[in-house]
């Protein structure tokens, strides 16, 4: 009995003298032993942030499965992981047209901070199925909301053109249903003395997760200098139920015709008519109102502008 507590009070003795350098010295070979485990490259399997960004116009219908990748590494750099996971960002073709895509997952589209010394050995799993919702088509015409303002003495040749003149709507069938049409964003140009061709956006505004392909028009608009010609002599012809012997007075007038430069240089008086249209027989004098019939493009106006119609007697 006297040696067991001679043996008892030897271990307090030990424990208890100098303890403060013991237990220094144990919390260190416990820091020792801690940094040293933290440098042996292990195996771990982490969480992992999937990106699928679907086509234009279109969404996802339910989340995306979980995915994990194996990593290899020391400890204290695969615990970074967990505060950063590593992603992968996939984006869907736009030209996508079904309801399901499968994904085929590697290591090499793992994407991790820099500063992470660790090495992806697995994605897990390697493929898997994302669904859309569903898609309908529509082709539709479209209208532009384009204004053009030419400057003083020019004018606009034949209107604003657009190409293509219709583009295939892409949505959800209740969302394309509804439309007719779409129409540009709006465009005003002013002081214009050139032909006008540019490319315009189409406007897609409030309408949700539609889309429009192409996604953009080409307006165009001839735009010329609009200059005067006098054409000298020009006949009068009469349009009657009975033009015969029919005479105007006076027989021939001055016309002037307005048009783009490029075309008036061209102009003879066989290029235009002027006409003067009886409703009645015109037995007696009858004063009428002279019309022009320029080529298309071109307007005229006669000197006088109207002529005295009468049929010769005898």
């Amino acid at each position: 009995m006297a040696a067991s507590s001679s043996r008892l009070a030897t271990a307090r003795g030990w424990i208890f003298t100098n303890w403060p350098v013991k237990l220094t010295a144990l919390v260190l070979s416990g820091v020792l032993w801690a940094a040293v485990a933290a440098e042996e490259p292990t195996t771990q399997l982490v969480p992992v942030t999937l990106q699928v960004e679907p086509p234009p116009g279109r969404a996802l219908r339910g989340a995306t499965p979980p995915v994990q990748a194996v990593y290899v590494g020391p400890t204290r750099e695969l615990i970074k992981l967990y505060s950063s996971p590593p992603t992968i960002r996939r984006v869907l073709p736009d030209t996508l047209s079904g309801n399901e895509y499968t994904l085929v997952l590697s290591p090499e589209d793992l994407v991790v901070r820099r500063n992470v010394n660790v090495r992806a050995q697995d994605v897990q799993p390697r493929a898997i199925t994302v669904l859309l919702d569903d898609v309908a088509r529509r082709v539709v015409p479209v209208v532009p909301r384009v204004r053009i303002v030419p400057d003083s003495s020019y004018a606009i040749l034949g209107g604003i053109a657009v190409e293509p003149a219709f583009v295939t709507v892409i949505g959800p069938e209740s969302a394309i249903h509804r439309l007719d049409s779409v129409h540009t964003v709006t465009v005003e140009l002013t002081g214009v003395t050139d032909p006008v061709r540019r490319a315009v956006r189409l406007d897609t505004a409030g309408l949700g997760r539609v889309r429009f392909s192409p996604d953009e028009v080409e307006i165009s608009a001839e735009v010329a200098f609009m200059a005067e010609r006098v054409l000298m002599g020009v006949p009068v012809t009469i349009q009657a139920d009975r033009p015969q012997g029919l005479t105007s007075d006076p027989p021939a007038v001055l016309v002037t015709v307005r048009g783009p430069s490029p075309r008036l240089a061209r102009l003879t008086r066989d290029s235009v008519a002027v006409v003067a249209m009886l409703a009645t027989a015109a037995d007696r004098p009858e004063t009428v109102r002279l019309q022009v019939v320029a080529p298309d493009g071109l307007s005229g106006v006669a000197t006088p502008d109207t002529a005295v119609v009468v049929r010769r007697r005898g």
